[in-house]
């Protein structure tokens, strides 16, 4: 039975990585809206989440683009790996999220795929 992985991309600006997960024996699922990426994992029990972090200053309750989305696999798939892509200019808000979400493993901009290929193994 195929594994499910959850690939959140908010910003985007960088490359596809759903080949790299179906090589590696994923069912994937793409998701670019927070709101369906949730939605997905509500439904859904995901063994693997590679999510882009982003952060906006205009978020007046939330640290990030993905608080919702852990939130929501922390009950629904807590076994669930969590990969997280950021850019280093985050790292003080991404920071701020690792203190309340399990996160598996960070890479930063750019993603070296041999990284990321470790991470979701």
């Amino acid at each position: 039975m195929a594994q499910n992985l959850l690939f959140f991309v908010d910003e985007g600006g960088f490359e596809d990585f759903t080949s790299l997960f179906v090589e590696q024996g994923f069912a994937v699922d793409f998701e670019n809206s927070q709101r369906k990426a949730a939605k997905l994992a509500k439904k859904n029990t995901y063994q693997v989440l590679v999510a882009e972090f982003s952060h906006n200053p205009e978020f007046r309750d939330r640290v990030s683009n993905i608080e919702s989305l852990l939130a929501t696999l922390e009950v629904k798939s807590p076994q669930a790996k969590i990969v997280i892509l950021y850019d280093e200019l985050n790292q003080p808000q991404l920071n701020q999220l690792k203190a309340r979400y399990k996160m598996n493993t960070t890479l930063k901009f750019p993603i070296n795929q041999d990284l990321l290929r470790q991470a979701i193994s």
